[in-house]
C-alpha cells in the first residue's frame, strides 16, 4: 500500500501539476488581496485578518517550494528551493500591499500585513526544514 501511495503522490508532483497549483494559488492570493470583502454576519475577530495572512502565506510558500524542489524542469536542491520560494512569496506580499494602495479605494496597505505574511513564510521554512531529510529521500526514491 505504501508503494502505491508514494507512486500516486509522485505522479502529482510533476511540473505541469505543480505549476498549475502555484499559478492558481497566486491568483487566489491576488484576488483575496484586491477584492472587496463584505462581512454579512458582522463577525469581527481581533487580528483575524493577520491570522488569515499568516495562513495564506504559509501555504503559498509551501506550494512554491514544492514547485521548485520537485519539478524536474526546475531541478533545484532543497536550499535553493526554500530561498526562491521565500523570496517570491515575500516580494509578492509586498507587491499586493502596494497594489491595495494604488488600485483600490476600499483596501489599504498595512505593514502588519507584511509582517504576518513574512511570519507565515518563516514558519513554512521552519516546517520544511523539520521534514528536509524525508523530502530529500522522497525526491530521490
Amino acid at each position: 500500500m505504501d508503494y502505491y501511495l508514494q507512486m500516486g503522490i509522485k505522479k502529482l508532483l510533476v511540473h505541469k501539476y505543480l505549476i498549475v497549483q502555484a499559478v492558481l494559488y497566486s491568483a487566489i492570493i491576488t484576488w483575496a488581496s484586491l477584492a472587496r470583502f463584505v462581512n454579512p454576519i458582522g463577525l469581527d475577530i481581533e487580528g483575524g485578518d493577520k491570522i488569515a495572512h499568516f495562513g495564506a502565506y504559509f501555504v503559498f510558500a509551501n506550494i512554491w517550494f514544492l514547485l521548485f524542489f520537485f519539478s524536474e524542469k526546475l531541478n533545484k536542491n532543497f536550499r535553493q528551493s526554500i530561498v526562491r520560494a521565500s523570496l517570491i512569496c515575500f516580494f509578492y506580499g509586498i507587491l499586493m500591499e502596494m497594489l491595495q494602495n494604488f488600485l483600490t479605494n476600499y483596501r489599504s496597505s498595512e505593514w502588519y500585513d507584511v509582517l504576518a505574511n513574512t511570519s507565515g513564510i518563516i514558519f513554512a521554512v521552519l516546517f520544511l526544514k523539520v521534514f528536509e531529510n524525508k523530502l530529500v529521500r522522497f525526491k530521490k526514491s
